[in-house]
C-alpha cells in the first residue's frame, strides 16, 4: 500500500515539475524545492491519518483527528451517542452518516473519527457497533468505580 502511495506522489511530482518549469519558468532547483515540499506535507498527512482514531484509558477518552486531538475526561461525558453527521458547506448541508459522537457535561458534542460509512466501518457493520459498545462499557465502567469510591468501604 506505501509502496503505491509512494509511487502516486513520485508521478505527482514528477508531472507537477513538468508543468510548473516551462509554464511559470522555474528553474529545476525551484521545481525540485516544491516537489521536496510537497512529499514533506504528505509524511506529516500520512502520518496524522495512521495516528487517527478514539483512544481509551482509564483516565478519559482522547479524539485524534486529522488537524487536532482533544482528551476528554470520563467525569465529564454525560453520554456516547450514535447519531447522523451533517457538515455545512456554506449555506449547503451534507448528510455524513452515522458516527459516534461524545456529549460533554458542557459545551458542543464532539464527533469522534469512529464513522459506519468509514473505510475501517463501511463493510463490517458488526465492528462499529462493538467500537460503540466498547466506548460505553469504558464510561459505564468509570461510573460504577466512582460510585463504589463514593460509597465508601463495605463491612463484611
Amino acid at each position: 500500500m506505501v509502496a503505491w502511495e509512494l509511487f502516486g506522489l513520485a508521478f505527482f511530482g514528477w508531472t507537477t515539475q513538468q508543468m510548473l518549469q516551462p509554464a511559470i519558468g522555474w528553474t529545476t532547483p525551484g521545481t525540485v524545492l516544491l516537489v521536496l515540499a510537497l512529499f514533506a506535507v504528505w509524511v506529516v498527512a500520512s502520518y496524522r491519518i495512521l495516528r487517527m482514531g478514539v483512544y481509551v484509558s482509564d483516565h478519559g477518552v482522547r479524539v485524534v483527528g486529522l488537524l487536532g486531538s482533544r482528551t476528554v475526561p470520563w467525569s465529564e461525558v454525560e453520554r456516547i451517542t450514535v447519531r447522523e453527521t451533517r457538515h455545512s458547506v456554506g449555506r449547503l448541508q451534507v448528510a455524513g452518516g452515522m458516527s459516534v459522537h461524545l456529549d460533554p457535561r458542557e459545551g458542543a458534542p464532539i464527533e469522534t473519527t469512529l464513522w459506519a460509512q468509514g473505510i475501517d466501518f463501511a463493510f463490517r457493520r458488526h465492528a462499529f457497533h462493538a467500537a460503540y459498545q466498547e466506548l460505553r462499557q469504558h464510561l459505564n465502567a468509570y461510573r460504577q468505580h466512582t460510585r463504589n469510591i463514593a460509597a465508601g468501604p463495605r463491612n463484611i
